[in-house]
């Protein structure tokens, strides 16, 4: 347990200190948001990027049912995050609410999650049918 003496001699010693500028990393909350924004958006135009070529395939495939469920996936997906950016609700014209904005961070969660389930899912089954073809060979 340190007492009021301890403590003192805790603050001088620290007061004393040299510090190395070079050890000091200057970066502002702003600059941390943007990097973060970037990793985000980079993130979900690869996934994006994914997505539309599995839509490519399934559409070879004449699996058309699967792959417009992908593209309203992705175009859900790019609608709430506009609305995410701008604070605006789905017509525009009026500020989200707190709550709001709570649903349609969840709301763009789930589509998220299911985007990547289906992009897995196809990936997987992709990948089987390729093993089963060399194998057939």
């Amino acid at each position: 347990m340190k007492d009021a003496i301890d403590k003192r001699n805790d603050r001088e010693r620290i007061a004393r200190s040299i510090v190395k500028r070079s050890n000091i990393i200057y970066t502002s909350r702003e600059e941390l948001e943007h990097r973060a924004n970037e990793e985000k958006h980079q993130k979900m135009q690869e996934e994006r990027e994914v997505a539309e070529e599995v839509v490519r395939k399934l559409k070879e495939e004449e699996n058309q049912k699967m792959a417009m469920q992908i593209q309203r996936l992705l175009a859900d997906r790019e609608m709430l995050e506009r609305q995410l950016e701008t604070g605006m609700d789905a017509s525009g014209k009026h500020r989200m609410s707190g709550v709001t904005q709570e649903r349609v961070e969840a709301i763009l969660s789930e589509k998220s999650r299911q985007l990547e389930e289906i992009i897995a899912a196809h990936s997987a089954s992709s990948g089987e049918d390729s093993a089963a073809h060399g194998e057939e060979s």
